[in-house]
């Protein structure tokens, strides 16, 4: 999995491509926290390269979406398709998390 970060007025883009499983799921919550630890309030992970996606992938999503939440901020979805969008309707985390087709979208959702 390779993440590219991306600072923004207002957040924090996180570009994720690969694939998001038990030995690289730890990777997406690092830089995550490095971001946060920098003073981010929102991050928005763009997902359009994610190829796939384990129930560790999922449970990272959900970690740092507690924890953005509890220190006032965000993390919003972009650009899900494919099998991992699929795996997240299956599960119904697209009605626990914001999911917006594209980063623009995610952006002006922002508070």
């Amino acid at each position: 999995m390779k993440i590219e970060a991306i600072q923004l007025d207002k957040a924090v883009l996180l570009r994720v491509n690969g694939r998001m499983d038990a030995e690289s799921a730890h990777e997406f919550e690092e830089a995550c926290q490095h971001w946060m630890s920098q003073g981010a309030r929102h991050l928005i992970a763009e997902l359009d390269g994610l190829q796939y996606i384990s129930s560790m992938g999922l449970r990272s999503f959900l970690a740092v979406a507690q924890k953005m939440k509890a220190a006032s901020g965000s993390l919003v979805l972009c650009g899900l398709t494919g099998l991992p969008r699929q795996v997240f309707e299956m599960t119904r985390l697209i009605g626990v998390l914001s999911v917006y087709d594209s980063a623009s979208e995610a952006i002006a959702g922002l508070p």
